[in-house]
């Protein structure tokens, strides 16, 4: 496979999985959000201490690490990969 076919082949890959993720901005954010704060979370909580798992700080560190990404992705993310699908789209 040469390097032109190999970047056509990326493009239609990216393009049916942005299809299928485009759909629903809030829920595409929530669930990235959802799946980088839990992780970090626990990860951050474990290192601070093991037995804070039930408490109101752990609460708050979820929440944060929850509200940032979210941003993140629902404003630059999502953003980015809009652009990057619609100048895919264009071309193919």
């Amino acid at each position: 496979m040469n390097p032109k076919e190999n970047n056509l082949k990326k493009n239609e890959n990216f393009i049916n999985h942005w299809e299928t993720k485009r759909g629903n901005r809030v829920k595409y954010a929530i669930l990235q959000s959802l799946y980088f704060a839990i992780p970090f979370s626990i990860v951050f909580q474990a290192i601070e201490s093991i037995q804070g798992f039930l408490t109101l700080n752990f609460g708050f560190k979820f929440l944060t690490i929850f509200s940032v990404y979210f941003l993140l992705t629902y404003y630059v993310s999502f953003t980015i990969y809009e652009k990057k699908y619609q100048k895919f789209k264009k071309q193919s």
